[in-house]
């Protein structure tokens, strides 16, 4: 007897939920207040009655010195920069090497300083009463799952990426895409996405508390 043809569950499909491509060439540099470098803001959320939302960037180190204080903030920092970076916060010396991170209060008194020459650094700020970050390295060829009530970012620190099935979303080293919350958290979105093994691809989701 022949057997019905089955079928495995097809992912939902991400068409409508799209991400906006943030180009690292189209992002305006702003120099720091202590002249120690620059930031590049790649996205943030809206302010909240009782503070600020979050903020993502990208920041260029250029010289040791120290940190500006965003109290109420919670902080996540992660080197993307070819050399290591040195924090000294709350009488302890944290040796952070290229693609390791340290979180740490927006208030803290932190120095920074840069062994081996300047380097480079995505920085996540936000309101830890109202928000719940995650920050996680995506491996190549592992699927994209995201919730549709979250605000999800995805950076090519190394190499690039392409939404499988999509001839314009595509990727580059240096830029970002950014999904937008869609309303209440929903069904998973899965993506399929085509990079090389080499990539290194950085995800940043943003879950709302309130």
């Amino acid at each position: 007897m022949t057997q019905p043809a089955t079928t495995s569950p097809r992912a939902p499909r991400p068409s409508m939920d799209l991400p906006d491509t943030l180009r690292f060439a189209e992002l305006e540099p702003v120099a720091w207040r202590n002249g120690g470098g620059v930031t590049r803001e790649l996205a943030r959320g809206p302010a909240h009655e009782a503070g600020p939302g979050w903020r993502v960037s990208l920041a260029e180190l250029e010289r040791a010195g120290p940190f500006s204080a965003f109290a109420g903030l919670a902080r996540h920092f992660t080197v993307i920069g070819a050399h290591p970076v040195t924090l000294m916060l709350a009488g302890r010396r944290v040796e952070l090497a290229p693609l390791e991170s340290l979180a740490f209060a927006g208030d803290a008194a932190v120095d920074c300083l840069l062994p081996d020459g300047p380097s480079r650094a995505l920085n996540l700020m936000y309101n830890p009463r109202h928000w719940r970050a995650d920050v996680a390295w995506l491996d190549p060829g592992v699927a994209l799952t995201r919730d549709p009530g979250c605000e999800t970012l995805l950076l090519a620190v190394a190499g690039g990426a392409r939404l499988a099935g999509s001839v314009s979303a595509r990727l580059d080293c240096g830029d970002a895409w950014h999904w937008r919350r869609l309303g209440s958290p929903a069904t998973p979105l899965s993506y399929t996405l085509e990079a090389p093994h080499t990539a290194r691809l950085i995800r940043i989701d943003l879950q709302p508390l309130t």
